[in-house]
């Protein structure tokens, strides 16, 4: 009783009716009620909301039976401060083995809730903000393999993750830049330094545009790259402008220079095409100019300041913000040098345009915050299946099997997700995905159903499930034997919520028989079934294993509900015309 009483849970002992006749000191603070006495008695389920009293009612009545049941609900306290709970409900036997009370422990996971929610609304802001940018994005590992673009590298390429994975990316470059391009971006991957070129990229179509590319290496706490992450910004137009200003001016080598020269006393006396192009103002409005005044200069030393280390060292550079005509924000990177021409002392300014660099890095850095979220969550999955896949495997080679199994599993639930941009996958599709990965073929497996489309948050659940069952029937399940198969049919209903129920039938096999020892599979399914959106219910039948897997709602949507029957909508769509 002393371990009870310290628990950092909520312990409460019922009575074989379901009555409240202890809960201990830490549980009464979470449910923050300050005398047991005001409770004392009465039945549990009115700590609970009436949704959820029939899933209390199912935990005692499952407890009698000498099981221990589990759900997780919301509940608010006391005080009305709403809780979400991880219900077990046990039961105790004397010494006799009688069953004499129920024990139902309950830990406030509300926390874990809204970290859940969290990682939910980073994916979504990391895929919208990944997906919108103007420019192409991508990631490398530390060695140089590229793993990921954002979906404006695939809608320019027309090609998918599978064609540019490692270094399928040469495939896309013009054969003329493509060993010079490698040479350096291979250099700059060996030395761990900042990489930036200009190539021509080829178009779905089969033309080509240039682009100016950089990528920086992630680096971890000890200074190591552990991280490439890489932009492509589309600059043909700007390369076609500077061979236009090349050809009519031929103060510049660059062309994507602007250069001015002013007076140090004075205004502007020479004011280039390429400031023309740059900043918006003519020749004739820039000429006699202070050009700090003109340009808006900010972010800079004041001219009086300039001039003094001018007169010092006769030159200075540096980054400066300024105003285009138009009201534009361009960001130049500018060097000045103080020459003397004739009797006079003049300043020799040239801009380089690097807005679109700088607005690269801001991307860069949102892009990177977002890519920690989606990594650590999805390191955490795979964490999560190698520790459970280690603590139920004897040796190394049953880690080995169950732990790759798991993976490809999930990562082709990511493939069929990926293919919809993760807006949902369909039911049909994930079925015959991990039939294929856990059985290696369809042939002895009956499927039906409707075409219903799971959100993604349900489709990965389903997977996992999926996978476990489909690899339980291999090993000691129907498809053990040779005349043993293996049913899969859902439906959608409606009553008295939209759901789909999705059953799985093994006959044929040897009679099933519940294990003697819980086994990572069977926690799986069962833990699963526990979920917000997703129950599920198995059963040992002598003619074979049977689980039933019901999926509801996420949330509201448009069309009430986040998963639809498309054959259904397009029927109405035809009756409408």
């Amino acid at each position: 009783m002393q371990l009870v009483a310290a628990s950092s849970d909520c312990v409460k002992l019922l009575d074989l009716d379901g009555n409240l006749r202890y809960i201990n000191e830490n549980g009464l603070g979470l449910v923050e009620i300050e005398v047991f006495a005001t409770i004392d008695g009465k039945p549990w389920n009115v700590l609970w909301p009436a949704e959820t009293h029939a899933l209390v009612a199912s935990a005692l009545a499952e407890a009698k039976t000498g099981h221990v049941a589990r759900f997780t609900a919301q509940a608010p306290t006391e005080k009305g401060n709403y809780k979400w709970w991880d219900v077990a409900v046990s039961p105790v036997y004397d010494d006799a083995g009688e069953l004499i009370w129920l024990l139902a422990t309950s830990r406030d996971i509300t926390k874990q809730k809204q970290t859940e929610e969290s990682f939910r609304i980073g994916e979504q802001h990391f895929r919208a903000l990944a997906d919108n940018i103007a420019q192409f994005a991508w990631m490398a590992d530390a060695a140089g393999s590229l793993f990921w673009y954002n979906q404006r590298w695939f809608d320019y390429t027309g090609t998918t993750l599978k064609d540019m994975a490692g270094c399928g990316w040469k495939a896309v470059h013009h054969p003329d830049h493509l060993d010079r391009v490698v040479g350096k971006f291979n250099k700059c991957i060996a030395n761990g330094t900042i990489w930036d070129d200009t190539f021509p990229l080829r178009a779905a179509d089969g033309s080509y545009r240039w682009f100016l590319s950089r990528a920086m290496p992630i680096r971890d706490d000890k200074g190591a790259v552990v991280l490439w992450c890489g932009t492509n910004t589309d600059i043909t137009e700007q390369r076609k402008s500077s061979q236009r200003l090349s050809q009519l001016a031929r103060l510049i080598e660059l062309s994507h220079e602007a250069i001015l020269v002013w007076e140090l006393e004075g205004g502007v006396v020479l004011w280039n095409r390429g400031c023309s192009g740059l900043f918006g103002y003519s020749e004739a409005e820039a000429l006699g100019a202070n050009s700090f005044d003109l340009l808006q200069t900010s972010r800079a030393l004041s001219r009086d300041l300039l001039l003094a280390l001018l007169s010092d060292e006769s030159a200075w550079s540096g980054e400066l913000l300024r105003i285009a005509k138009d009201g534009r924000q361009v960001w130049v990177d500018c060097r000045l040098e103080l020459i003397r021409v004739g009797d006079n002392q003049v300043v020799l300014e040239t801009n380089r345009d690097i807005t679109g660099r700088r607005h690269a890095d801001e991307v860069r850095n949102l892009l990177i915050g977002e890519l920690n979220h989606r990594v650590k969550n999805t390191l955490a999955i795979v964490q999560s299946l190698a520790s459970q896949t280690a603590r139920n495997s004897r040796t190394i080679e049953d880690f080995v099997t169950g732990f790759n199994g798991r993976l490809q599993s999930l990562s082709s639930a990511h493939n069929v997700l990926t293919d919809t941009n993760w807006t949902g996958a369909s039911i049909a599709e994930l079925v015959k995905s991990q039939i294929v990965v856990a059985a290696g073929s369809s042939e002895r497996f009956t499927i039906a159903g409707p075409d219903v489309i799971l959100p993604a948050q349900t489709a990965l659940q389903l997977t996992l499930i999926l996978h476990e069952l489909a690899t339980n029937a291999v090993k000691h399940g129907a498809l053990s034997s040779v005349a043993g198969r293996v049913d899969v049919n859902w439906c959608l209903s409606k009553e008295p919520e939209k759901t789909i129920v999705l059953s799985w039938q093994e006959s044929g096999g040897p009679i099933a028989v519940a294990p003697k020892a819980r086994g990572f599979g069977l926690n799986l399914i069962e833990r699963s079934g526990r979920l917000p959106y997703l129950t599920t219910r198995l059963a040992f039948n002598p003619n074979g294993l049977f689980c039933e897997i019901v999926a509801k709602p996420a949330e509201a949507t448009s069309e009430g509900t986040p998963f639809f029957d498309p054959g259904q909508q397009s029927a109405r769509r035809a009756a409408a015309i």
